[in-house]
């Protein structure tokens, strides 16, 4: 049985009945997973599974916002509104939560992976909906369980922040789950293959830039550097990384947009990616047939306005999902 692992609500979706693909919205056509039943078997074909990450205690640490555990609800609620383009092969499945209030992130990590590791077995795409950034490792954790033991996952962290923070004196929290990858890439003898798109200086202190500049595979742009580059030229800096790398854990940070696009974060900020731009970006990553998992987290609905930062990320999830299930 699967720790901290609970099944959705069916009714949370208000599902009506529209056969006619043409006028259906997600929230009539997702279906419901038990990860628990032992009669599963992995599913052929091009699909997706959402789970919810419900915690934001990384962030409490982090002396964040709190409010980001109200996260996958808020967008699913956004998610189900929108209008069904995936046809009639590709099926999105919600198979429920992670979630436990008296539970400790290292325990609810170690609980999102064995979830997102099912899902890999069950030939299911994870797109998992946060939680606090402290969803990043458990998620990581769970996609490279599912490959080969020599095989190595590559990171791209959509993010106004590196999240490379030591974890020896406050733990791990919402600020260190990369640098706790980059320990683990070292331990099996392996680089971290990390690019951070969206670094905000003024949200970085120099230990960090220090770290990075001395840390081999570890590339990033500002969000300066990608408002001056554009769309093409920031293309070919992805396509660089890319090159030689099979596996692909993508994260989006929705703090990676301005206030203006994004008000209901963990950690607000002035300036950020223009959404449209982000939104090419993203869609040319997952056409490079190399992504295993992505997720969106941050969210933080008590310090939302009007449900802008939950309907931005259930936008990009549309998008995406839409540009993977043409690649397969």
């Amino acid at each position: 049985m699967l720790e901290d692992y609970y099944q959705l609500d069916r009714s949370y979706y208000h599902r009506g009945i529209d056969d006619n693909l043409y006028t259906a919205k997600w929230g009539m056509l997702i279906q419901f997973l038990d990860l628990n039943d032992p009669s599963l078997q992995p599913f052929e074909g091009t699909n997706f599974a959402l789970v919810g990450f419900k915690s934001d205690k990384g962030v409490y640490i982090n002396n964040g916002r709190v409010g980001a555990v109200e996260g996958p609800g808020a967008i699913r609620a956004q998610l189900a509104k929108l209008p069904w383009h995936l046809g009639e092969q590709v099926k999105v499945y919600d198979v429920g939560d992670i979630d436990g209030p008296n539970r400790s992130l290292e325990q609810l990590q170690a609980s999102l992976a064995k979830v997102v590791k099912r899902l890999r077995d069950l030939n299911l795409q994870p797109i998992v909906l946060g939680g606090g950034h402290g969803t990043a490792y458990g998620h990581y954790q769970g996609l490279q369980a599912s490959l080969e033991p020599n095989q190595q996952l590559a990171v791209i962290n959509f993010d106004a922040h590196f999240d490379l923070r030591p974890y020896d004196q406050t733990g791990p929290n919402s600020g260190t789950g990369f640098r706790q990858m980059f320990d683990e890439s070292l331990q099996r003898q392996q680089v971290f293959p990390y690019l951070i798109l969206g670094i905000q200086e003024h949200n970085n202190n120099l230990f960090l830039f220090d770290f990075v500049a001395r840390s081999k595979a570890i590339q990033f742009l500002t969000g300066t550097d990608m408002y001056k580059m554009g769309y093409q030229e920031i293309c070919q800096v992805i396509d660089q990384f890319l090159e030689g790398q099979e596996h692909v854990y993508l994260t989006i940070d929705m703090d990676c947009f301005s206030a203006a696009n994004a008000p209901g974060v963990s950690a607000i900020q002035s300036l950020g990616v223009d959404p449209n731009l982000a939104l090419l970006v993203l869609q040319h990553i997952a056409a490079s047939g190399k992504l295993r998992g992505f997720d969106v987290v941050e969210v933080s609905p008590p310090h939302d306005i009007d449900n802008h930062t939950a309907n931005l990320a259930a936008t990009l999830i549309f998008y995406l999902t839409q540009v993977l299930a043409q690649v397969g």
